[in-house]
């Protein structure tokens, strides 16, 4: 049997750029596919199509560039945080927590809740909000960074506060704060779409 050649950080990086970037643009194609069609047509069919694939094109998005905003500020704070051998689904690398300092850990944090915003904030500059497709996208990518920014940010500031980090990761995912983000974020994605559309 033949040994599997171990691949180095660079390549797995490579690998882990290639296959998001490859997901991103296809989920990108499929709404402009939608949105296109929604304009060439006005068909109330290609509308819903365009309003259904935006709000699963901006969730999945967003999740993307999210573990790629905390993979970006773990990387420029020096952080010790490898890629996974095989990158398959969102998730690409491990932050150790005993092996980075605090300020190493909202440095990563913090990446993640700066790329959300600047994708709601491009969504907004780049695509005219004219119809309900693109208001679902604004309205998706405005809610996934709202709630991850009412999960984070608390554990955030307790760790600013002296508290471990893993131990406050865990007491947010315990407390349901993540639960109350999330319905929270979509709650204030559905306001967003109702002013825009």
């Amino acid at each position: 049997m033949a040994e599997t050649r171990k691949l180095t950080d660079g390549q797995r990086f490579r690998s882990a750029g290639t296959r998001h970037g490859l997901v991103a643009l296809a989920l990108f194609l499929s709404w402009t596919a939608a949105d296109s069609w929604y304009l060439a047509t006005g068909l109330m069919l290609a509308n819903l199509l365009s309003i259904l694939t935006a709000l699963v094109v901006g969730a999945w998005l967003a999740s993307i560039i999210h573990e790629w905003g905390h993979f970006a500020g773990a990387r420029l704070s020096k952080s010790y945080a490898p890629i996974v051998p095989d990158v398959r689904g969102i998730f690409m690398f491990g932050f150790n927590h005993g092996k980075n300092t605090r300020n190493q850990f909202l440095a990563m944090s913090l990446g993640g809740n700066v790329a959300n915003w600047g994708l709601m904030l491009l969504v907004l500059m780049l695509i005219p909000i004219d119809n309900g497709g693109r208001a679902a996208l604004l309205a998706m990518t405005f809610a996934k960074a709202v709630s991850v920014s009412l999960f984070e940010v608390p554990i955030m500031m307790r760790v600013m506060s002296g508290a471990d980090s893993e131990q406050a990761i865990e007491d947010g995912l315990g407390n349901g704060s993540g639960d109350r983000g999330t319905v929270l974020g979509y709650v204030s994605g559905a306001a967003v779409w109702l002013l825009a559309a």
